[in-house]
């Protein structure tokens, strides 16, 4: 959607095929699927749509997305690989870092196999549900945005 305080027009659209319609061969043949369409999530085909508009030079604007975008991280690193400005809903129970508190990093190699890449965590080193770390901020912590 592209919008101006105006007005607002779809930029793209596309048919969702859920997963079960997309590996259900006898159903895709009665609809008329075609073979090259496969599954995807909708982060997946918002942010192909985006990508698709940013490579054809639409001016840029905030992208704005409800939890089912929000919660899919790697629909967030792509808006940030785009280097797009975005606000999306997270929901509740999403864990989140609070400032200054980061994730321990992967273990030091051992002697066999592939290098650790798992971050880990101790009593020290623990997320916070996006509900817990906003209870714990004050007034000041908080600005508006309009």
């Amino acid at each position: 959607m592209l919008a101006t305080e105006e007005a607002s027009i779809p930029a793209a659209y596309q048919l969702y095929l859920p997963e079960v319609w997309a590996n259900d061969k006898e159903r895709r043949r009665k609809a008329g699927v075609l073979q090259e369409i496969s599954f995807q999530t909708k982060p997946e085909i918002a942010l192909a749509q985006i990508r698709s508009l940013v490579n054809e030079d639409v001016p840029r604007g905030v992208v704005l997305a409800d939890a089912a975008y929000g919660d899919d991280s790697g629909f967030m690193e792509g808006l940030a690989a785009l280097q797009l400005c975005y606000t999306v809903v997270i929901q509740s129970t999403t864990t989140l870092w609070p400032p200054g508190i980061s994730p321990l990093p992967p273990p030091p190699r051992g002697k066999m196999g592939r290098p650790p890449q798992l971050l880990r965590r101790d009593e020290q080193h623990q997320p916070l549900t996006a509900k817990e770390l906003a209870l714990c901020l004050s007034p000041t912590d908080l600005r508006g945005v309009s």
